[in-house]
Order: structure tokens, then sequence, then C-alpha cells
């Protein structure tokens, strides 16, 4: 037995399912789940000796790769004067500042612990703004921990959220008619519509022409807050996100533990009459003790100023996902290959993928087999093709060699 599975055998006693987040569970792969030691630029290693070519890269937030040397100097600076204060420390505001600067439609924050928190405070500030409750999400698209993993279309988990599943209103990513008809149905009633711009837990599924255009104009005819969930894509895309990639500005954005480097944190913002919705100076009352971690904020700072000055970064993300996708698309031309920049996907489907329907079509036991490939083969995936493959700074042409590589002797 490797010590991975006896790791596993022990956790499976004291946590549900041995895993604290069921995106991280290989039960549906039929392997053990690998227990990292360590990580660093592209590679993780585990418990057992093995390394990895890490494609998972802390679930998109190690943008520049894992370690990176600037944003460990600022962590064990920031260490050194303390874990966590329940007090406010400048380096909250020097995030928050570049924030505003980086991302237009965004002129004040606030910082949360997680992304689970900040959408639920987002749509709290959104009902407070508008008066309203519902709330009109997307099948497929998933925000935080309100919805079931890969997204299977009911509004459940966001009853959490918005009170009832009166309140909770799914529509279908890619068409506007489907959003029109919940307006119609709902005059006067919806506070928010939340999105990924990119949706990213369903394969990566682009969206179409027009459609987050369409959609900005509709939630402006409708005096209704577009919250855009920029979890995957924020800093990632492109350093105004999605809405500068697409160019469209909502109303409110939510960030992830992009920035904090991988540390738990995360952020929504929106415009200054929005924001002042929040206690102290607004109604909407939101509260952690660890909302704006020195530690957390000072890596964040670190690899947000660091990509700040790599003009290059983008680029050389963009061509390196291009060869990765090209590559797959000659591999697996009877399967849909999705991706922008540095984020892809595999979905072992003909396709074409244009919302979770679609996506629900693909081949889980082919992706098995593949995964379980590829793991042997030392190249380090989340256990669904429906979640991204990320690529970070730290990759290498070679590192996208490798995995093809891999995948054309999985063919063999």
């Amino acid at each position: 037995m490797t010590r991975s599975e006896q790791l596993f055998e022990e956790a499976a006693r004291y946590i549900p399912g041995g895993v604290n987040n069921p995106l991280r569970s290989f039960a549906e792969t039929g392997q053990t789940p690998r227990f990292i030691r360590r990580a660093d630029e592209s590679r993780v290693y585990d418990v057992d000796g093995h390394v990895y070519i890490d494609f998972v890269c802390s679930g998109g937030a190690a943008l520049l790769g894992h370690n990176p040397p600037l944003v460990r100097k600022a962590v064990l600076e920031a260490v050194q004067n303390g874990l966590n204060y329940e007090a406010c420390a400048e380096t909250e505001l020097k995030l928050a500042k570049l924030i505003v600067q980086l991302v237009p439609s965004v002129q004040m924050v606030r910082m949360v612990s997680s992304v689970t928190e900040a959408i639920l405070s987002a749509v709290c500030v959104a009902r407070s703004v508008t008066g309203r409750k519902r709330l009109i999400k997307f099948s497929g698209c998933r925000h935080g921990s309100f919805d079931a993993v890969e997204g299977e279309g009911d509004s459940s988990g966001f009853s959490l959220l918005c009170g009832s599943d009166q309140d909770a209103l799914v529509a279908q990513y890619n068409d506007l008619n489907s959003v029109e008809r919940l307006f119609e149905k709902n005059k006067g009633q919806i506070a928010a519509v939340i999105i990924e711009p990119l949706a990213a837990h369903m394969g990566i599924v682009e969206p179409e022409p027009e459609f987050l255009q369409d959609l900005r104009k509709l939630c402006s005819q409708n005096k209704t807050i577009l919250i855009f969930d920029e979890t995957v894509t924020g800093f990632r895309l492109a350093l105004g996100g999605a809405q500068e990639y697409y160019g469209v500005k909502p109303d409110m954005t939510i960030f992830g533990e992009i920035i904090g480097a991988g540390l738990p944190a995360g952020a929504f913002g929106g415009s200054r009459a929005i924001m002042e919705q929040l206690a102290p100076v607004g109604p909407v009352y939101q509260t952690d003790a660890c909302n704006g971690n020195p530690v957390a904020m000072a890596a964040g700072f670190a690899q947000l100023s660091s990509v700040l000055n790599q003009p290059l970064l983008y680029e050389k993300l963009a061509r390196e996902g291009e060869k990765l996708r090209a590559g797959l698309r000659g591999l697996f031309p009877q399967c849909t290959v999705g991706g922008v920049g540095s984020v892809s996907s595999l979905l072992f489907t003909p396709g074409p993928v244009k919302n979770d329907k679609d996506a629900r079509s693909s081949d889980k036991g082919e992706f098995v087999r593949y995964f379980s490939h590829m793991l042997e083969n030392g190249i380090f995936m989340m256990p669904s093709q429906f979640e991204p493959i990320f690529l970070s700074g730290a990759h290498t042409e070679r590192d996208v060699e490798m995995f093809l590589e891999a995948s054309a002797e999985f063919l063999a």
C-alpha cells in the first residue's frame, strides 16, 4: 500500500469522503487521491516520491506557478509580523488599490476569505440595491459552494442564498431567450443575474458572439445587477479579466483565490454607489475575522504586481495554451477541445458544446481511462473532464509537449 493510500484510508475516517473538497475526490476514477507534499514552479511532489507536471495550478490561483520567489518572500515577511490582526492593515489597502487600478468596472472592493463568501455577500448587496429578491443563474456555471458539483441545472443550492427555490431561477448558458423568458415571467422581481463570463465548469465554453453584450443590455433595461463571477478568469484571461477580454462591464465582480496567490481569499467589487450598501456606511452587514488577512493580501499583492510588470506573460500563456489545444485537436478529432488563453478542456464528446446539456453527453468512461493514464505518466489534472486544464507562467513549451506526448501514448 502506498503512503497516499494509507493516508486516504485514515482520512476517510475523519473527513467526509476523505477529502475537504469533492472536486479532489478520485472516487469516480477508481484511483486514490495523491497526497501532495510540496509544490514548486510547474511541478507537484507527492508523499510517495512521485513528481507530476501540475495542470491544476491551485485551481487556477497559481498564475505564476507554485511558490514564486517574490510571493514567497512577501509571505515570509508578512508571517513574521503576525498571522491575522482582526484590524486594518496596509496590505489590504495596497491590494484593493491595485484591483481598482486593473479592473475598470470596480471602484471599491471588499476582501473576504472565500469565493462562497464573496458570492453570498454580493447577492445580498444586489438585493439591497434593487429591493428585489430573485436571482438568475445559468445551468452548469458553478458559484462557490452553492451548486451541486458539475452543475446539474437545479436551483437547490441557491435556495440557501435566496431564501426559496422560487427565488433562484435557472437559465441556459448561451441562450438569451431563456433569460428573456425569466425576466418576462418575473417582471420587476429580478435583483441580479450571476454568470461565469467564460463557462469553466462544463468544460471551457466560450460565450457566443454578442451573448454577454446582449445580457448586459437586458440587465440594464430591467435595472438588474449583472454579476460576473471571475473566480477562474479574473486576472487570468487579461489584467482586467474576462470583462476586459470580451469588452463587457458588469455591475459587480467576484474574485477568487488568485487575489491571494492561492492562500484563502476572495473579494467582490463594483461601483462606489453599489459597494457603499455595505456596513459601516450602508445596511448590508458583512463581517469575518479573516477579511483582508494580511498574509493572503501580501501574497496576492506580490503576485498581481509581478504580473503587472510582465507585459509578455499573457502572450506566453496564450501561445502555450493554443499549442496545447491544437495538439489535442489533432490527437482527438472526435472530441471537443475548448479554451481561451491559459485555460483549456478536453471533453469526450464530438460536440459542439454550447452549454451544460451538450457537455453532459461526454463519455465519462473514456475520460476515466484517460485520466488514469495521464496520472500514471506524470500529468496531474483534476479528476473531472469538466474542470479546467490550467497553465501558469512557470510552465514551459516542453511541459505542454510532455502533456501531448502522454496523450498520444494513451491513444496508442
